[in-house]
């Protein structure tokens, strides 16, 4: 059997042959392997698509080529199992250059996706085929594991796009319901009223501790937004007494998406004395 090392990146790079039939394991024989073809990432761009914007882009910039010459790039949405191409739906082709910039847009990636609309706060993965010279296709389908998880090849086969939305805070105000409450202060279903902050990119309502759990000199949490990425933050602050424990304290981080009414977030709070931390509070806003 003859063993191949492959000590400099890119001199030597060897994909399974079976296109269909993808290899996470190679044995080393090189009767089993053909040379291939690759692109490496020169750096993200925007990894933050805002759905509530048609023209809104994620973007790559692509800093080069190892193995047979490029000629174009195929960028594809997966729809499915990432790793399926039969899944992938075919968003653009892009002729290769030295630092080209892979974009897509909100509009593409909803065309893509047809009749499932784009949610904020979803993860939607992006792939890439490299087409040669010869007109070889090389993607994350038919490139072994072994190859595309290691960091030091720096492959540009696959990228993500997270859906977010323009933090608008007029759509965050109204009644929401509990969807989750790890720390059991409320119930699925029970409501709370969400107002408007001290500025234009933060919510407050009451919350822990709530009645039911005999709360007394409660204190609004203030939660701050970001207003492109939708993350959440809540400084440490006063909020109020359980019985028995004043001086209850608590922050939070999370996620607060105005355009589809939900408020995703882990608090730490103080307790006794004692910290307790990361406990779910997910609400969700009635129609």
């Amino acid at each position: 059997m003859k063993r191949i090392s492959i000590s400099v990146i890119g001199i030597l790079l060897m994909f399974a042959l079976a296109i269909s039939c993808r290899k996470d394991n190679i044995n080393g024989d090189s009767k089993n392997l053909i040379g291939g073809s690759y692109i490496t990432l020169g750096g993200t761009l925007n990894s933050n698509l805002d759905i509530s914007k048609p023209a809104s882009t994620v973007s790559i910039k692509i800093k080069g080529t190892v193995g047979e010459p490029v000629t174009s790039i195929n960028v594809y949405a997966a729809t499915g199992d990432p790793l399926d191409s039969t899944q992938w739906v075919l968003i653009k082709n892009v002729p290769y250059t030295d630092g080209v910039e892979l974009k897509v847009n909100t509009a593409e990636l909803t065309t893509a996706f047809g009749a499932t609309p784009l949610t904020a706060g979803n993860v939607y993965t992006l792939q890439n085929e490299v087409v040669t010279k010869t007109g070889r296709k090389f993607s994350a389908a038919n490139t072994p594991t072994n190859y595309t998880s290691f960091a030091g090849y720096n492959m540009a086969l696959s990228w993500s796009a997270t859906s977010v939305c323009e933090f608008i805070q007029a759509d965050a105000i109204g009644t929401y319901k509990v969807v989750t409450d790890s720390w059991e202060d409320y119930g699925a279903g029970d409501h709370i009223e969400v107002t408007a902050g001290p500025n234009d990119s933060s919510i407050s309502f009451l919350a822990y501790p709530s009645d039911g759990a005999g709360g007394t000199n409660r204190v609004p949490w203030i939660v701050s937004v970001n207003k492109t990425i939708d993350i959440a933050t809540m400084k440490e602050q006063p909020i109020g007494d359980y019985p028995g424990n004043p001086g209850s304290v608590a922050s939070a981080t999370g996620l607060v998406f105005s355009c589809t009414g939900k408020i995703s977030l882990k608090v730490n709070l103080t307790y006794g004395g004692s910290p307790v931390t990361n406990k779910v509070f997910v609400l969700q806003k009635l129609p």
